[in-house]
């Protein structure tokens, strides 16, 4: 059975020399032969129409689909009425039209006569729903043509004289619910929801190319997204097309949460969690969700794995485009992310503080460091030399609101733990080694880091050389060593805590230290907080027990009231 459509006949010799056989013929691509002495008819002159629009359509998605320049949205205020505001511009649909807008239009859609006209009565307001802004093809009838009858029964008419090609404007609703959501919920939701499809699952037809969306109630507009569902002309999906669009997308829709959060009170330090579930490899993120002075970022959740870093401004595009193609972040899914905050600088800039930021090499014949459990006492305190300093320069080199970038770390055979090795062929392997039995003093085991740590450092050891004085004392000892005696941190905030609190306080040291361990349930508790005001200047210039007690007074850590008043009393003696 033969599945043509139609198949011309104007030519009878490609039929009978088999020809249909071997060629490849649209049937819906037909053109008029001409030749002196034919009669003509309206039909042959719109198959030529007919074909050459064909031809141009070819051509046309060939080329792509999306926005070629311009065609962009914007709100204005014209005398008091709010309009949307469309520029010149040039784009291709689907179906392969060309269109172009000329001049700039602003669409009043409070208009309500307008649009009662512009659509035969149809409409006469605009119901609260979301809408897709979209320009599509037009071809209406212009000017006036008689036709004559062509014999006596037949009637004079009147017809269009001219079909003028064009674009129009025109808003098609969504079939996502208009709900109580607000606008940045709404836009965060199509976010995910379009995700490589420019066309809206199809409400936006192949004759027409999407702009924008809004969202309409009450007959006002109530907000405008110029990015959701707007593409740039493609002909095919490259890898890191659709991420592109959806960073884009969220770029857009982060600068309007930054400018609106202020309006409410609301600080810019906010999770991503609260407001987006998909982010795409590569984007901007708010400044005052990163803290690389006090080691701290809030925007990403706790799970995933963040580094900060500097990069020249020169280079940050095509650091961009190197982690373009991976796939998008999920912030509902457990798995963890390795993302880098990337903070753009100028040459100048960067090439001071890239040399701070960086470890001096391995100077040889250097000792490696070692750690003697009998000098602990006899070293005075010491600071941990860190970038806390160089961050602090380059935070205060930033402007106040501006946006910070992030990507998602590449996966490398490095990082990843994972390599392969490729045997060399044509060599053929070696014989398998006799069995033998191994000796029992190989046990086929490697100590990891953590055990060496301990074996040379653990909380019997230090609670050894800090003997507890009096039973509480003791008995607080004795669960350090029962609860954290495999934990490296902990005896890493322990040995600390020792090294920095006089032998004065002896009679509750570890009692205290417990009391701030088991304050809450994050690793090391109150304990960390502890340290880092030991190490301040101004808890220096006291007597411990002081600055101890006037933490506790602020609210810093928490202790029991009896232990507090002990510290206060053993720092006046």
């Amino acid at each position: 059975m033969s599945n043509t459509l139609f198949k011309p006949t104007g030519n009878q010799v490609v039929e009978a020399i088999g020809l249909e056989r071997i060629a490849d013929v649209d049937p819906r691509l037909t053109r008029s032969h001409y030749f002196d002495s034919r009669l003509l008819t309206a039909k042959d002159l719109n198959r030529d129409q007919g074909y050459l629009d064909g031809r141009l359509r070819e051509i046309g998605q060939a080329l792509g689909y999306g926005v070629i320049d311009g065609l962009g949205l914007q709100i204005v205020d014209d005398n008091g009425v709010i309009k949307v505001q469309v520029t010149p511009g040039l784009a291709i649909s689907q179906a392969g039209r060309v269109l172009e807008l000329t001049k700039s239009l602003r669409l009043d859609l409070t208009a309500t006569a307008d649009i009662t006209e512009f659509n035969g009565g149809a409409y006469r307001r605009i119901e609260r729903a979301l809408y897709a802004l979209v320009i599509k093809y037009s071809e209406e009838g212009t000017d006036v043509a008689e036709a004559f009858p062509a014999d006596l029964v037949s009637e004079r008419r009147v017809e269009f004289d001219v079909m003028t090609e064009g674009v129009r404007l025109a808003l098609v609703r969504l079939p996502q619910p208009y709900g109580q959501q607000s606008e940045i919920a709404l836009r965060a939701n199509l976010l995910g929801e379009w995700l490589g499809d420019p066309t809206a699952g199809g409400i936006v037809g192949e004759e027409a190319v999407g702009l924008g969306v809004l969202a309409i109630a009450s007959g006002r507009l109530q907000w405008l997204d110029s990015e959701l569902l707007r593409q740039p002309l493609r002909a095919i999906t490259r890898p890191g097309d659709v991420q592109a669009d959806l960073s884009r997308r969220y770029d857009n829709l982060l600068k309007t949460l930054l400018q609106q959060r202020p309006l409410s009170s609301l600080t810019n330090d906010f999770a991503a969690t609260d407001y987006f579930r998909l982010l795409p490899p590569v984007g901007l993120l708010p400044q005052a969700a990163i803290n690389p002075v006090a080691g701290r970022q809030g925007y990403f959740p706790q799970h995933f794995n963040v580094w900060i870093t500097p990069v020249r401004r020169s280079d940050l595009e095509q650091v961009r485009a190197d982690s373009m193609t991976l796939p998008p972040i999920n912030l509902n899914s457990r798995e963890p992310a390795d993302i880098i905050v990337v903070v753009p600088l100028n040459n100048a800039d960067y090439g001071r503080m890239a040399q701070l930021l960086e470890k001096p090499a391995n100077e040889p014949g250097t000792l490696p460091l070692s750690l003697d459990l009998l000098r602990l006492r006899l070293f005075p305190v010491h600071n941990i030399d860190t970038d806390q300093a160089t961050w602090q320069q380059i935070w205060d080199s930033l402007a106040s609101n501006q946006t910070l970038h992030y990507i998602r770390r590449p996966l490398r055979a490095a990082e990843t733990r994972l390599s392969s090795i490729t045997l060399a062929r044509g060599v053929p392997l070696p014989a398998n080694p006799p069995a033998s039995l191994p000796s029992p003093a190989d046990t086929g085991l490697y100590r990891d880091e953590a055990s060496i740590f301990l074996r040379e450092i653990n909380l019997y050891g230090l609670t050894g050389l800090r003997a507890p004085q009096g039973t509480e004392e003791e008995e607080a000892a004795m669960k350090l060593r029962e609860n954290y005696d495999t934990h490296v941190a902990i005896t890493r905030l322990v040995a600390q805590a020792l090294i920095l609190i006089e032998r004065q306080y002896d009679s509750i040291l570890y009692r205290s230290l417990w009391e701030l361990l088991t304050a809450s349930n994050v690793a090391g508790g109150d304990l960390p907080r502890l340290i880092a005001l030991l190490q301040t200047d101004e808890a220096r210039a006291k007597a411990t027990g002081t600055a101890i007690a006037e933490a506790v007074a602020a609210d810093e850590f928490k202790l029991s009231s009896a232990l507090v008043t002990a510290w206060s009393d053993l720092a006046g003696s």
